[in-house]
């Protein structure tokens, strides 16, 4: 997965997604994909980030919330979560008017 395939511009410009939310989020595009669920252990992105479980858990429920990332089915006693295909369909819907960054204020 490639990162440019997030709408990075709709993302950064909005106020719902705090620190916590952000980080969670760029941990995220090493681990999840657009077209199937992937198993998410909440405790490693703890361990991994150096955030508390708690934290984690908001954040990807913001991130859900937020159309971001979707929920999947229960793996056992893991969850697991992809890119929301609103996003994914939102960056090829407007693939074709795609402005460099300088363009966009």
């Amino acid at each position: 997965m490639e990162i440019d395939q997030l709408n990075g511009i709709l993302i950064a410009r909005s106020s719902a997604f705090g620190g916590e939310a952000h980080k969670i989020l760029w941990y995220l595009t090493a681990r999840l994909e657009f077209d199937r669920y992937s198993i998410v252990n909440i405790g490693e992105i703890s361990w991994d980030l150096g955030l508390k479980s708690q934290a984690v858990s908001r954040a990807l429920r913001t991130l859900i919330d937020g159309g971001i990332v979707e929920r999947g089915p229960r793996v056992g006693k893991r969850n697991s979560f992809r890119f929301a295909r609103m996003v994914a369909e939102r960056r090829v819907a407007n693939h074709s008017q795609h402005q460099p960054l300088s363009a966009v204020a």
